[in-house]
């Protein structure tokens, strides 16, 4: 590979002696004193950055100790990566109601650590996860947590970014504009991930651009906001997780994702959690606007373009890129199912 004109040797991600060097070397440098690290431990979860934890010793960064990485592969679902958006919106949630962990350090400098990168803060807690064994909450967990999520989306739908580092990525993001760039984003990666044509996706696409609706506000957009994607302690939601798809947009995106059939764990609770009711009441009291209809029919019908084009991803990634992780083509069973969903959604909406 080669970066800004320089002939780069590939790093191997998982050669974990060779990371553990490299992590000392730049964190050293960074922080200004030798820094050895401990405990290096790869989490197999996610489909796409790869996520090691670590430990250094005190005074640690800002007092935590407990630290993660998070490697951006070149063969990721979702790569080229760039650490920056991820870091930004972390670093903009600092002193708000939106549990997450401490960002410190990103680069998309590959020849750090053989990727893009970032390291945040350890959060301890366990993910609920809406399917399989062991998903099952009782009533009291399961309304507790839904309404500490709902409360946190809507706390994160009124961040100022603009007062943050997310401006810098702002990219003239507009309330009449902010449908239409993801719109455009999703039709290429679609372009990009899609081995064979898919009539129903470029139909799905044509009806977006003819129903865009206009962002009651433009917010910082999770982009994967449901049950799983965070992290719990004795009913208390500790950490929001996983903001690779993060970006600038209309709010009703987060809310109508968190809806989708895929997430209720066969309920008919929103993410498994909350009623749809409960929840727009809710969102509503902290964030200050009114969930339009039209708009949650527009994004449910956008959400399910963005899924089915992330399974496509699954498949270009094992199949072009070389990404043999089984889970890569087991996705390619889903595009299917989701474009039929698709296809009853536009018809509902005819």
């Amino acid at each position: 590979m080669s970066i800004a004109g320089r002939s780069v040797e590939p790093i191997d991600l998982y050669d974990e002696p060779g990371l553990v060097r490299r992590l000392n070397a730049y964190l050293a440098a960074a922080l200004g004193r030798p820094v050895e690290i401990g405990g290096l431990k790869r989490f197999a979860v996610g489909f796409s950055w790869i996520t090691y934890g670590f430990s250094i010793p005190a005074p640690g960064i800002a007092g935590a100790t407990g630290l993660i990485l998070r490697l951006g592969p070149a063969l990721g679902l979702f790569a080229p990566y760039s650490a920056a958006p991820q870091y930004l919106s972390l670093k903009a949630l600092e002193g708000h109601d939106v549990p997450a962990p401490r960002a410190y350090f990103w680069s998309d400098d590959a020849e750090i650590l053989g990727a893009p990168f970032f390291i945040s803060e350890l959060v301890r807690g366990e993910a609920p996860i809406p399917w399989g064994p062991g998903s099952e909450m009782s009533d009291a967990f399961r309304q507790s947590l839904g309404q500490q999520f709902t409360d946190a989306l809507g706390a994160l739908h009124n961040i100022d970014w603009q007062r943050s580092g997310l401006a810098e990525l702002a990219a003239n993001v507009s309330v009449q504009n902010a449908a239409l760039l993801q719109i455009e984003e999703w039709e290429r990666n679609y372009h990009r991930w899609a081995l064979k044509a898919y009539p129903m996706f470029d139909f799905a696409l044509r009806w977006l651009r003819a129903h865009q609706p206009v962002a009651p506000r433009v917010s910082i957009i999770h982009g994967d906001y449901r049950l799983g994607n965070f992290l719990e302690v004795d009913g208390k939601i500790t950490a929001i997780l996983d903001w690779e798809l993060v970006h600038l947009g209309d709010p009703h995106e987060d809310l109508a994702w968190f809806c989708l059939p895929q997430y209720r764990g066969g309920t008919k609770l929103m993410g498994k959690l909350i009623a749809r009711d409960e929840f727009y009441a809710r969102y509503e009291a902290k964030a200050g606007f009114a969930v339009s209809e039209v708009s949650m029919r527009f994004y449910e019908i956008f959400n399910l373009v963005k899924l089915a084009a992330t399974h496509m991803a699954g498949v270009y990634a094992f199949e072009r890129k070389g990404f043999y992780d089984m889970r890569m083509p087991a996705m390619g069973t889903q595009i299917a199912p989701v474009l039929r969903q698709i296809e009853k959604a536009l018809e509902a909406n005819a």
